[in-house]
């Protein structure tokens, strides 16, 4: 009998969560990676980013009554960087440090109703040999038969993450097919600092910031609402100052790494992409383009996949 009640409150219970009439949180999974260029041989710079994102909607009666939406997120990242060829054994040869780093992040977004877009975030992680990166893609290249990785005894150094970054966005021109907005971002830390500026355009069909899957601003809608849906292409150059690269400069907190590189102050930067939209699904398949990020080094092409879950 005890068992019987058991399993009708779990139905109970999990027919409730599946029927709720808004949708208040996501998983996000991301992953970039310059071989989704559809070039096998190519495996340098930015080299592998993952990222893990679970997404909640604070306070959904607030933004009804005319205040800013609210969402929080909970990350974790793992970014692998490398020199533009895996087999250079000597530090003379390459272009920049391997470096490996694993963070957790979390962040508050703010969507406005008057199309704005304000994010603020801390990352907290640690960078180095000590979490074992080397093996990870040598022996993830192993399984696969692709070129080992052979310089990682130059790895940047141990050494913690504090960063923060912030991110502006307001819509410039607003029409149904058209629009242009404009987005700022800053970080500051141990790792990264850097200021940069971008222009986005996007043609298709799209929704306002607060409600677009450009900047993750679907949750809250309701689950059954018709015309949650989006489809459309956007093209966002941008110029970015960068007064601190760890990845390529060296670690500030810690032993002093034996091999660094000299960090390009101007990067220019060409992001595009798809993005798709319905209610509980999204699905994003992102281009980069990045100019020389060292004085040694050549410009740099990677793709992204990010794909929501909500519920």
């Amino acid at each position: 009998m005890r068992l019987t009640t058991i399993l009708f409150l779990l139905l109970l219970a999990t027919l409730s969560f599946s029927q709720k009439k808004y949708l208040i949180r996501e998983l996000q999974v991301e992953n970039d990676n310059d071989a989704y260029t559809l070039d096998l041989t190519r495996d340098q710079y930015y080299s592998n980013g993952v990222a893990i994102r679970y997404r909640i909607l604070m306070d959904s009666s607030k933004w009804k009554n005319g205040m800013a939406k609210v969402i929080r997120s909970y990350d974790l990242n793992h970014r692998i960087y490398s020199p533009r060829h895996l087999f250079w054994e000597d530090s003379a040869d390459m272009d920049r440090p391997y470096a490996g780093q694993l963070t957790l992040s979390v962040s508050n977004q703010y969507y406005y109703k008057k199309g704005a877009y304000l994010k603020a975030k801390l990352e907290l992680g640690w960078m180095g040999p000590s979490l074992n990166t080397a093996e990870l893609q040598y022996g993830w290249h192993k399984t696969f038969g692709m070129q080992l990785p052979l310089g990682w005894q130059y790895e940047i150094n141990d050494a913690p993450i504090i960063n923060t970054y912030g991110t502006y966005a307001h819509t410039l021109f607003g029409g149904k097919s058209l629009d242009v907005m404009s987005e700022s971002n800053l970080a500051l830390g141990t790792t990264f600092t850097h200021i940069r500026q971008e222009l986005t355009v996007r043609l298709g069909t799209f929704k306002p910031i607060q409600h677009s899957t450009h900047y993750n601003g679907v949750l809250g809608i309701e689950n059954k609402a018709p015309g949650n849906h989006e489809f459309y292409f956007f093209l966002s150059p941008g110029m970015e100052y960068v007064a601190y690269n760890a990845t390529i400069e060296g670690n500030l907190i810690g032993k002093e790494s034996i091999y660094t590189e000299t960090r390009e102050p101007w990067v220019f930067q060409m992001r595009a992409g798809i993005m798709a939209s319905w209610t509980k699904f999204d699905f994003a398949l992102l281009y980069y383009r990045r100019t020389e990020e060292t004085t040694e080094a050549r410009f740099h092409k990677f793709m992204g996949i990010r794909m929501n879950q909500r519920f």
